[in-house]
């Protein structure tokens, strides 16, 4: 191993609140498929669909936290998850941040991020709140070594800065029009089982689509007007 090269996995176990919840979710997915009547031709495919998705998400988490990792020396950051490994060099990197996490109150509490000079991050994995005892200190530590390997300090360019925010303005606005599809699809299901009149492409489709492009429309249409927040 290179003199001061880093490698950050998973230590601690996950909460059991996350597990009791996904074991929850899938209990009640299970039931509600029970329920559904298989007379329909399309009930069978609905069941098999849905038990590929549930496999592939816990085989998912269950690689990327077997395999998962982060890895910082002389030459970048690497990243590797369940199937995708990044590799970013110090002279593509503008800076490691520390940052509050929006996925819930079962993520950690802070995370590491890695942005480049193109505006993009880069999660990376078990550089948490969760995983490291003190992440402030560990990741000025990080940028201590990196500031040396990369042969310059870290600076602010406004430039780069406003990059950073219109990628975190498209990024919210995938998220929050994603989520708003996917709860379009409880009315979705109502509709459909109360009229029964066979129109499920509106329902299923066509529907959830608009919900998405009006989510977008409307998340870019007002963040657009804030002002410039880079620094």
């Amino acid at each position: 191993m290179d003199t001061g090269q880093r490698e950050y996995r998973k230590r601690k176990s996950m909460p059991r609140a996350l597990l009791v919840v996904l074991g929850v979710q899938t209990l009640l997915v299970t039931v509600k498929l029970g329920t559904v009547d298989s007379d329909r031709p399309w009930v069978p495919w609905l069941k098999a669909g849905s038990a590929l998705v549930l496999l592939w998400m816990f085989t998912w988490l269950l690689v990327r936290l077997r395999v998962g990792r982060t890895i910082v020396g002389p030459d970048g950051v690497t990243t590797r998850g369940a199937v995708i490994r990044r590799h970013r060099a110090w002279p593509d990197l503008y800076d490691i941040r520390v940052e509050p996490t929006k996925a819930g109150a079962m993520a950690p509490e802070h995370s590491t991020l890695a942005y480049g000079t193109d505006g993009r991050r880069l999660p990376l994995f078990f550089v948490d709140s969760r995983q490291c005892d003190d992440l402030l200190a560990e990741v000025e530590a990080i940028r201590t070594d990196g500031a040396a390997w990369r042969g310059m300090p870290w600076t602010r360019l406004p430039e780069v800065e406003e990059r950073i925010r219109r990628r975190a303005l498209r990024r919210d606005s995938w998220n929050w029009a994603f989520i708003g599809m996917m709860c379009s699809y409880l009315p979705a299901l109502f509709f459909f089982f109360w009229r029964q009149d066979g129109h499920a492409v509106l329902y299923f489709v066509w529907g959830p689509l608009a919900v998405l492009l009006a989510g977008l429309t409307l998340f870019v249409a007002t963040e657009s007007r804030r002002p410039n927040r880079a620094e």
